[in-house]
Parts: C-alpha cells; sequence; structure tokens
C-alpha cells in the first residue's frame, strides 16, 4: 500500500479507535462484533433456514462459506499485522487474535455476505441490513482489530461472495 494510502488508513483508524471512545460505545461495539462471530452467524443461518424459507439456506451457508475462505486465505496470503499490535496506544477489546493476520476483516466479509444475501432476494431489507454490517466493520476498527482498509476489503469480499452463491445456488 502506498505511504499516503497507509497515512489516511491510520488517520481514519485513530479516530475511530481513539476520538470515538466513550462508555456507550465500548457497551456496543462488541455486540455488532460478536453478530458477526462464527456462532452468530451459524445461528443466523440456521434461523433463516428453518423460519424464512424465502431465503434459501444454500445461498446464505454458501455465501458466508465463501467469504470466510476468502477471507482467511487472503489473511495468510498478506500477513497483515494488526494495529493493535504495529501502533501505539490502542484501545483494544481483546488480544485474542493477536497472531491472526488483519487483512481483510473476515467479520465484515461473513456479515456482509449473510446480508448481501438477503437483500439480493429481498432488496427492501438494504436500508435495515446496511447500518448493521456498517456497524460490525466500525466494531472491528473501534476495538482495534483491523485497520479500515481491512474493513472496507472484507465488505467487497461479502458483496461479492453474495452474488456468487446467489448465482451459483
Amino acid at each position: 500500500m502506498s505511504k499516503k494510502l497507509t497515512r489516511i488508513d491510520i488517520a481514519i483508524f485513530n479516530f475511530c479507535n481513539k476520538k470515538l471512545k466513550c462508555r456507550l460505545l465500548d457497551w456496543i461495539m462488541p455486540i455488532f462484533t460478536h453478530l458477526a462471530g462464527f456462532a452468530s452467524v451459524v445461528g443466523i443461518c440456521l434461523y433463516f433456514m428453518l423460519f424464512i424459507p424465502s431465503v434459501p439456506g444454500t445461498n446464505i451457508l454458501g455465501a458466508v462459506f465463501f467469504a470466510q475462505f476468502s477471507a482467511q486465505s487472503i489473511k495468510f496470503i498478506c500477513k497483515r499485522v494488526h494495529p493493535h499490535i504495529k501502533l501505539p496506544d490502542v484501545n483494544i477489546f481483546s488480544k485474542l487474535m493477536q497472531y491472526d493476520p488483519s487483512f481483510p476483516s473476515a467479520h465484515t466479509a461473513t456479515i456482509t455476505a449473510l446480508a448481501g444475501v438477503v437483500t439480493l432476494l429481498h432488496p427492501w431489507a438494504f436500508p435495515l441490513l446496511l447500518p448493521v454490517c456498517a456497524l460490525v466493520g466500525l466494531s472491528r476498527i473501534y476495538l482495534g482489530q483491523h485497520y479500515p482498509s481491512d474493513v472496507l476489503f472484507g465488505a467487497i469480499i461479502g458483496c461479492i461472495s453474495a452474488e456468487l452463491s446467489c448465482l451459483i445456488f
């Protein structure tokens, strides 16, 4: 990444991670991060499969699988270090993923893939799901786990995964 883009990435990260810091967001942001975690996403997929037949479970599971596979593969090719390791004075929620590469955000890819499938099948849901995806992405930056570019590329992977899943399944 060019030096100018890196500076912009770090500036946006510092704003989200340090300037926005407050008690309310300290409480809300972990909820949105956990919403896009593996167990939650599997639970959401099962809910759709069992109770919302207009959104085929194979589409959602396909999109989530492709998003996770793509994000994890790219992580181990790029090997970008998490901002809470590289940058000074980062506000962090947890260092659990300290050794997992940062780029791209798999949480963002997963929730965007899931929301993308629902939106492709039910366009009216877009205004409801877009803020959820944005808050998951923001939570990853706020909690010190990802740079904004990690989140942006995670969202792109999620969108592509949703589109491919709906085309294939």
